[in-house]
């Protein structure tokens, strides 16, 4: 254990984006430094401090090796269990927002997600500046950024992969039905207007290309496969977003800067309907 409020950060951009924004505030809140620890990440060669694309403010990173790390946060967890290292090991106790989660005065190690706006709602202004994209655009995403704020635009964003091939995942996150898109989809034109343009991102683009496919000018933005960060500087930028049932198209949704943005979310998040979750519960979206 060291000082500070130290966050555990977890595989997936809108995961990490979640524990840094609850870092970030309990940081404010009682003046002491953020620690990132990224130990986690050192699992497989496939995950990445995806983080580090942001500007983000002051933190420090800490990484150990990851059998070291899994074995003291094992032995930690335990402990916690009967009694001990409360003050020091603060696990989620739900995924929905809990008020003494705000309360931390002391160091402490953060283990969970904490996918709650109201963990954060009030240093919203300071986060968007925090996570400002500096990583330099290509020449084909620049061009379709162009594109996207000349058009009356919609970014639609299907969530896959692991939902569909880790069993664990499927069963817990599902994925959102093609119902869902052509409802979200005549939700958004009956407030844009029909004369559209839709951008579609997922990662599973082969799917969509089949299944996602309406009477409207379409791209379907493809080459983004390793710069997921690109991605959602794009659908950041549209008129209108649909999001799937993922943290990563929530915060691109989130980060959109126009007042009067349309966001469309389905209302069930989890195939486990007894799941709580505050993220479709989000005021400035409509949830269906």
């Amino acid at each position: 254990m060291i000082g500070g409020i130290r966050v555990l950060i977890t595989p997936g951009l809108g995961n990490q984006m979640f524990q840094y924004a609850l870092g970030r505030s309990l940081s404010i809140r009682t003046g002491q430094p953020l620690v990132l620890d990224t130990s986690a990440l050192r699992e497989s060669d496939r995950w990445t401090f995806d983080l580090r694309h942001f500007r983000l403010s002051e933190y420090h990173l800490r990484s150990m090796p990851w059998n070291v790390f899994w074995t003291g946060l094992k032995i930690c967890r335990r402990l916690r269990a009967h009694g001990l290292l409360r003050s020091r090991l603060w696990v989620e106790p739900t995924l929905e927002f809990t008020r003494e989660t705000l309360e931390i005065q002391r160091p402490c190690v953060l283990d969970g997600f904490f996918q709650s706006e109201l963990y954060f709602s009030d240093i919203a202004d300071r986060l968007r500046e925090d996570f400002t994209i500096v990583a330099e655009q290509d020449a084909r995403s620049t061009e379709c950024e162009r594109r996207i704020r000349k058009a009356n635009s919609i970014a639609l964003h299907v969530r896959r992969g692991d939902y569909i091939t880790d069993p664990v995942c499927s069963l817990f996150h599902g994925t959102c039905p093609k119902k869902y898109y052509d409802d979200a989809l005549d939700l958004v034109l009956s407030r844009i207007g029909r004369d559209a343009e839709l951008f579609v991102f997922s990662d599973d683009m082969e799917w969509c290309r089949e299944i996602i496919r309406y009477p409207l000018p379409t791209t379907y933005v493809d080459w983004n496969a390793d710069r997921s960060f690109e991605d959602m500087r794009l659908m950041r930028a549209c008129t209108a977003q649909i999001i799937a049932n993922s943290t990563f198209s929530w915060w691109a949704a989130w980060l959109n800067p126009r007042p009067g943005k349309v966001v469309v979310a389905p209302r069930r998040w989890y195939l486990q309907p007894e799941v709580p979750c505050d993220l479709p519960k989000a005021p400035w979206l409509t949830a269906i």
